[in-house]
């Protein structure tokens, strides 16, 4: 699995669905607005009505761009911002000297502006377009020599200015942790895949070792040798276990159902295969293991044929890992569109109170730990997840002390159906 560097950027992911919905509103409300100036122009006969409207034109056109090189260039946010903001002024300045609407509702351009440089440039930007604003209309009520109750509109265009910079530094602050908060995740889940990846190396590394020194081709080992080199196998085989089962949930995290390469495939085959690698290990225990073979053919599922290998294997291993007297079953059948695959002990079983808990990452159950079976609690969590992603249902039945049912479901092709 390649390397890849940490983000230090912030991530596309954070830029939400809500988040494009406000801009988008934002813009339009801009476009709205001066629409509604240039229908106002005309509707009074203003005789700047045309030059007017060419410049409210041009103008919105500028800071359209500004607004897109304030994304793409960040390194120029800052002279962008400042001509966001004359602009702005400029604009409601010399439609408000040409037209006299001061006395009008007009300074509600004055929050569009504030809006707009909230959401493109930053805090800064945001506050001086705010100052600007409010110093601007308050000089324009003067010039004009309003009434006293008109400059009541100026707390309410403060604490509305105030109420966006509040906001403005809100989701400036969230974002800026959403992106570090991501970067260390991104950067623990490369660190999981890369090291669970490379684990691999190491354990298939052991593994030829224990088979050269079982064989006999470097010399005879007497019975405590060969017990100890059993212990070292068994034990490798469990790294090896949970090295892939957590490379696996990196896997899925990154992509979850892009990394499934499913296919028409017989269940009954893999079955016979997991029941066939983990004889030996039943043997040694003195279980039972038993394969109740249905007296038909199965119809073909649609799945990521290693993955759900892994999830079986994992299954009946755990069978056998929790069962010290008594049998392990494995059955398979055809039942309303799905392919049933139960796997049955007569073990130590599951408490009622864990029994919620038992697909969630890294729960083990209470009894499991007093009978100190090794493991990080990720298996049944693992195939939960797997069997999700394959459209499936995992359910588990247990008693403590008398044993435990899990049962698989995978659906059936839609070829099969028909």
């Amino acid at each position: 699995m390649e390397d890849k560097s940490q983000q230090t950027k912030a991530d596309p992911k954070l830029e939400t669905v809500q988040t494009k919905s406000v801009e988008l509103v934002v813009c339009l409300v801009r476009i709205l607005v001066r629409f509604i100036l240039v229908a106002a122009l005309f509707w009074s006969k203003n005789i700047y009505a045309i030059p007017l409207t060419a410049y409210l034109f041009v103008s919105e056109m500028g800071d359209c761009l500004t607004i897109y090189l304030a994304k793409t260039k960040p390194e120029f946010k800052e002279i962008l911002g400042i001509l966001h903001v004359l602009n702005a002024t400029s604009v409601t300045l010399v439609i408000s000297l040409l037209t006299g609407w001061v006395f009008n509702d007009f300074y509600l351009v004055f929050l569009i502006n504030i809006v707009s440089a909230s959401l493109a440039y930053g805090l800064i930007t945001s506050m001086t377009s705010a100052i600007l604003s409010i110093s601007t209309y308050s000089t324009l009520l003067y010039i004009y020599h309003a009434p006293l109750t008109l400059y009541l509109r100026l707390p309410l265009l403060t604490s509305v200015a105030i109420l966006i910079l509040i906001d403005g530094v809100r989701y400036q602050n969230i974002t800026s942790y959403l992106t570090h908060v991501l970067s260390i995740e991104k950067a623990k889940q490369d660190f999981i895949a890369i090291a669970s990846h490379n684990l691999r190396t190491p354990v298939a590394a052991i593994y030829g070792y224990i088979e050269l020194l079982l064989s006999g081709d470097t010399g005879p080992l007497n019975e405590d040798q060969s017990s100890c080199i059993d212990k070292i196998k068994r034990n490798n085989r469990e790294l090896e276990q949970l090295s892939e089962q957590v490379l696996q949930i990196s896997i899925l995290a990154l992509g979850e159902a892009a990394n499934l390469f499913k296919q028409p495939s017989q269940v009954g085959v893999i079955i016979e295969d997991v029941i066939h690698n983990v004889t030996s290990r039943a043997q040694k225990k003195g279980l039972k293991l038993t394969y109740l073979k249905p007296n038909y053919i199965l119809p073909l599922v649609d799945i990521d044929i290693e993955k759900i290998t892994a999830v079986l294997n994992n299954l009946v291993d755990n069978a056998i890992k929790y069962t010290e007297t008594g049998k392990v079953t494995v059955a398979a059948k055809n039942e309303g569109g799905y392919v049933v695959i139960s796997v049955i002990d007569t073990g130590i079983g599951i408490p009622k109170a864990d029994l919620p808990k038992i697909f969630s990452q890294f729960y083990r159950a209470g009894n499991i730990l007093v009978y100190n079976q090794p493991g990080l609690g990720l298996g049944l969590y693992l195939g939960k997840r797997i069997v999700d992603l394959h459209n499936g249902r995992i359910t588990v039945t247990s008693m403590e002390g008398v044993g435990t049912t899990l049962t698989l479901s995978l659906p059936v092709t839609r070829d099969s159906l028909d």
